[in-house]
């Protein structure tokens, strides 16, 4: 079925027709007409052609890449005149484009919407048949388009602000198959690049993006088992004929290549691109400048007017187990997993001690924890498939097909209903006895202290964020802070899994240092990196426990020796109650700083937020700190706006 749509992304470069068998009259006709309904300015031609205004200069460019993708020489910077081409090209009855498609097949969304516009007259225009489009659409057999939102994967720098696509729903709604359906993803291609290349290439564009199709159980296979993230679908209202539009439009964009972009052309941007050329009267490309951060996409989609049907939850295979380990007696879930790991056979006597429902979540458990260990590892062994089809057939055998345990619960807050990425605050407090008020910002995108609902739990990403304050007696502005970048990732321990925190930050720090014979202290400026991993584990409901062993590398012109650096370590406690209007965090740490200028920091401390509203919160802190032989004391409170 998708052997026309070439995957999308092996489509060859078309063959140009040495010149169109046109009819002189009657495309003079339709560009004359064209011109008067000023078609060229048309939101919908534009977003057909991703049309964009210039960011620097005068006037539009398209984000599309791909030179054969545009009929006139100048059509990625000329609306008007790719229309006229697109309009000229049609009447080449004998010309092949791309798979050997004429020109109304192989740019079918142009040739709907301009036919719709112009009421194309058939004897003069001839339709030319369209046999691999056809085959292709009446495959995916669409009634619907579902926005997909895998939630966050810290694993991947481009994915840790989560990912959007579409699932081109098949079949009437209640009677759908979900899974046999297709996804239309938008993705980069970056070959075998990591670390620092992958991250460098991806801010500035080096990768090509491309848009893709995939049957959306491999779509659910790869998010939802491989990288355990939970899945939102939310079903859109789109009426058939936008649906029609969408995907010609997505036929006609097979083969073609976009800049890939992390921060602003990515996959959530090119997403929002396809819906506004189903839907131009909704414009959500132009609500964002600057970055893309997925999650603000959905709040855009979701604040579409009437655009979003409902709302649903797929929870992933981690999701699954995590709660499974809590609705599990500890002796159930230690026979579950020992079956899992082939400690104790699927058939043991202990099993026999346990009801039918029992048995059916314990087996239930054990396969699926053996499953995702197999996925997480790759290929099973000859011993490991064995295993698993002794645990299936001993759950085949037990009378009762009910699913054992209740499903994970949905998350009282989604995505679109969690705090927005961006943040602003003002405050006041003193440091070392200095009164000060202070101004924060932050672009993108969620700490550990803001409200977790609708986001990813133990995930923090601060970017770009900055604190300046105005020490009033002395008059005096500084910058306390900036954050290029901080990442940290808490996940506790539990019955299933025992994953690894971690954290990284690096920015400008200000710094209490010596000045002078008196004990004299003053802030100056470091660039702090550190970094480290750790422990973390829930000992009770709601709360969570973590130990870091880490270090910390300053460095700048302040120190005397230019650098310090050293070990150290952290513990903390994060407490909050389920509805999380209010959070506390109470936390010690140490770093010994052994290489360059040598001190010991300390510092303890509490912290704390209450929510006001979704949007508005009051944060307060309070610590005491030691470095240099020397104490102080820093506290403030700050009212926080979260947009």
């Amino acid at each position: 079925m998708f052997a026309g749509f070439a995957v999308l992304v092996v489509a060859r470069a078309p063959a140009r027709a040495d010149g169109p068998a046109t009819e002189p009259s009657y495309l003079a006709e339709l560009i004359g007409r064209a011109d008067a309904l000023q078609l060229a300015d048309d939101p919908q031609w534009r977003a057909l052609l991703h049309y964009e205004v210039r960011r620097f200069g005068f006037g539009v460019a398209s984000t599309v890449d791909t030179e054969w993708f545009f009929q006139a020489r100048d059509g990625k910077t000329n609306p008007r005149a790719e229309l006229h081409g697109t309009l000229e090209r049609f009447f080449a009855i004998d010309a092949l484009l791309r798979d050997g498609e004429p020109p109304q097949c192989a740019m079918r969304g142009r040739y709907l919407w301009l036919d719709a516009r112009l009421q194309f007259d058939p004897q003069r225009l001839r339709p030319q048949v369209c046999a691999l489009y056809d085959e292709w659409r009446s495959g995916l057999d669409a009634s619907g388009v579902t926005l997909i939102f895998p939630e966050a994967y810290m694993n991947n720098p481009s994915s840790m602000f989560g990912h959007t696509l579409l699932r081109i729903d098949a079949g009437p709604p209640g009677r759908r198959q979900d899974l046999l359906a297709y996804g239309v993803n938008f993705s980069a291609d970056t070959g075998d690049d990591g670390g620092v290349t992958f991250a460098w290439k991806g801010i500035l564009g080096y990768y090509p993006g491309r848009f893709a199709i995939h049957p959306y159980y491999d779509i659910v296979k790869q998010y939802g088992d491989w990288e355990s993230r939970d899945i939102w679908e939310y079903e859109l209202t789109l009426e058939p004929a936008d649906i029609d539009l969408l995907l010609a439009h997505l036929w006609e964009l097979r083969g073609v290549q976009f800049d890939y972009y992390f921060f602003d052309e990515n996959c959530s941007y090119q997403i929002l691109a396809l819906l506004d050329a189903a839907r131009p009267d909704l414009q959500l490309r132009k609500q964002f400048r600057g970055w893309v951060i997925p999650a603000d996409t959905v709040r855009a989609v979701v604040a579409g007017p009437g655009l979003v049907r409902a709302a649903s939850f797929r929870a992933s295979a981690a999701t699954q187990l995590r709660h499974a380990a809590q609705e599990l007696p500890a002796a159930q879930r230690r026979l579950a997993r020992d079956i899992a790991r082939g400690l104790v056979p699927p058939d043991d006597p202990q099993l026999a001690a346990l009801d039918d429902r029992e048995r059916a979540a314990v087996l239930g458990t054990a396969y699926d924890l053996f499953r995702y260990e197999y996925l997480s590892h790759g290929e099973a062994t000859p011993e490991e498939r064995r295993r698993a089809r002794s645990i299936l057939l001993a759950r085949s055998g037990v009378p009762y097909e009910g699913p054992g345990l209740p499903p994970p619960p949905t998350p009282a807050v989604r995505p679109d209903e969690g705090h927005r990425s961006a943040r602003g605050g003002l405050g006041t407090g003193v440091r070392d006895g200095r009164f000060y008020l202070e101004a924060r910002i932050r672009p993108a995108y969620h700490d550990l202290m803001d409200p977790t609902g609708g986001y990813t739990a133990g995930a923090q990403i601060d970017f770009l964020a900055l604190t300046a304050r105005w020490y009033t007696k002395e008059r005096d502005v500084r910058v306390h802070r900036f954050t290029l970048v901080e990442v940290t990732s808490v996940t506790p321990w539990d019955a299933f899994f025992h994953p690894i925190s971690w954290k990284v930050a690096t920015g400008l720090y200000s710094r209490l240092l010596p000045h002078g014979a008196c004990g004299e202290r003053r802030e100056r400026y470091v660039w702090r990196t550190d970094g480290g991993a750790g422990l973390a584990f829930a000992p009770w409901a709601h709360a969570l426990a973590y130990g870091f062993a880490d270090a910390t590398i300053d460095l700048g012109p302040a120190l005397e020796q230019d650098h310090a650096i050293g070990p150290g370590g952290q513990t903390g406690l994060f407490v909050g109650p389920a509805n999380d209007r209010w959070k506390t965090h109470l936390f010690t740490g140490v770093t010994r700083f052994a290489l360059g200028d040598r001190s010991t920091y300390t510092r303890a401390g509490l912290e704390g937020r209450l929510s006001l509203t979704p949007q508005q919160a009051i944060e307060a802190s309070i610590s005491g700190n030691r470095d240099f032989g020397q104490s102080w004391i820093e506290a403030g409170v700050s009212w926080n706006y979260y947009f």
